[in-house]
């Protein structure tokens, strides 16, 4: 019998790493489409031409011993805020590596952490520029936001015996079908991780289903929960509401995309009825969509103007389009009404945590598959307002600028279910603990 086990272990072995080899192949295949890919994105945003060897693994040498996390975009930089934080308090004298995977990313987290952790983008998985990557950064600990699972890099991570860990994992049941094609494949790059630290016991179940030992998925919770405002967040809001509206009832619609905005003008068109003096604050998910969007405006008879001309907006300026990146926040606290976009389109919605730490009352669209459990929690105590269409946008917005105290109700009940779901920093910190050291 144990002569059967070793061939067949063997057989699997040989069978992963066939899956593998292929795997890279079809990569290097597609590469001269990803690259034309970079190229095109980079006429609106030159950051996707910047820093391109980066994405072959060429980094400048790291000192070893490295803290590394790796946070795709946006929404997993702010997430991990947190826990940067806290891994510097605990390991002050630790170098801490971020990388990101979009030029949003890395702007981000220039902004939030600025020379005090070095930033780079993740290289493609091909197993040269892994390797060249994991040589320049000798990292001591791997830590991985979300979901994202990468057999080159896992691999490349596990032949160095550097300890892997995915925090604030989720699993959707679509994401699951999709790694299931793969089972073998993914299953063997799972194997490569130490700890999943998944977000609510369905991901922890989905983890499973999908391969993972079951003794290295624990449930730590959302991380995004834990976020809290910055030390000066009064006065950075005090200012701009000086800038920008010091006397009008204004509405942020934060984090809009491709389609999205028609819908969001066509509801502000029904708010000017009932007040016309109202402001919209529109932010596009992508600052370089702001010509777009302002175009889309004037086509539809607003007059607007850019957030980052030095004017305030005047008498007949109907909406402000937000060209800067990092403003978000600011602009959750300013305005008491906001609508949370991605989710009146087809892009699972964004993280609404954000605006209702800033004192913003939130009203969403249907679409929110990326945040389901985050909407939910929120949706029980009342904490926020699901809308179908443009018109039920334009109600609850005009309903919420002229009674405040239903404002501040909802605010109070989503900031309660903040704390009540507060923690997830601690369990992931002592996760770390328990491996930083093997390192």
């Amino acid at each position: 019998m144990c002569p059967k086990r070793a061939t067949s272990g063997f057989r699997s072995g040989t069978a992963v790493s066939k899956l593998r080899y292929l795997y890279s192949l079809i990569l290097y295949l597609m590469l001269p489409v990803v690259l034309l890919r970079l190229w095109w994105r980079g006429r609106r945003s030159p950051g996707y031409r910047r820093h391109w060897r980066e994405r072959f693994g060429s980094v400048e040498t790291a000192a070893a011993g490295a803290l590394w996390i790796h946070a795709v975009s946006v929404g997993e930089v702010r997430a991990a805020q947190t826990l940067v934080a806290a891994v510097r308090r605990r390991w002050p004298e630790r170098p801490v590596l971020l990388t990101t995977t979009t030029p949003t990313g890395r702007a981000t987290a220039a902004e939030l952490f600025g020379a005090a952790v070095r930033c780079v983008y993740l290289p493609y998985d091909l197993p040269g520029a892994v390797q060249r990557f994991l040589a320049g950064i000798s990292p001591a600990l791997a830590v991985v936001m979300e979901t994202e699972i990468w057999p080159n890099l896992y691999q490349g991570l596990r032949t160095r015996q550097v300890p892997l860990l995915l925090v604030n994992a989720r699993l959707s049941e679509a994401s699951l079908r999709r790694y299931r094609w793969l089972a073998g494949l993914t299953k063997s790059t799972l194997d490569c991780v130490q700890r999943i630290a998944a977000q609510t016991e369905q991901d922890r179940e989905r983890f499973l289903r999908l391969g993972a030992q079951r003794q290295r998925v624990v449930v730590t919770g959302n991380l995004k929960f834990d976020a809290v405002l910055p030390d000066d967040f009064g006065e950075r809001v005090a200012a701009v509401r000086v800038r920008l509206a010091p006397a009008r009832p204004c509405w942020v619609a934060g984090s809009t995309h491709g389609g999205e905005e028609t819908r969001v003008l066509a509801a502000q068109r029904r708010v000017l009825e009932r007040a016309p003096a109202a402001l919209l604050v529109l932010v596009p998910r992508h600052p370089e969509r702001a010509a777009e969007v302002a175009s889309l405006c004037t086509r539809a008879g607003f007059t607007c103007c850019l957030y980052s001309s030095l004017r305030c907006p005047g008498a007949g300026d109907q909406v402000v389009i937000v060209d800067t990146l990092g403003d978000l926040a600011v602009l959750y606290g300013l305005c008491p009404v906001a609508f949370v976009g991605g989710s009146l389109v087809g892009h699972g919605g964004h993280n609404p945590l954000e605006a209702v730490l800033a004192g913003a009352a939130v009203v969403t669209g249907p679409r929110v598959e990326n945040f389901r459990q985050v909407y939910e929690a929120l949706l029980e105590r009342g904490a926020v307002q699901q809308v179908e269409t443009d018109a039920e946008l334009a109600q609850t917005v005009s309903d919420w600028l002229g009674d405040e105290p239903a404002r501040s109700g909802v605010v109070a009940a989503g900031r309660q279910v903040i704390e009540r779901h507060r923690g997830a920093v601690d369990l992931t910190m002592e996760l770390l603990e328990e491996l930083l050291p093997k390192a």
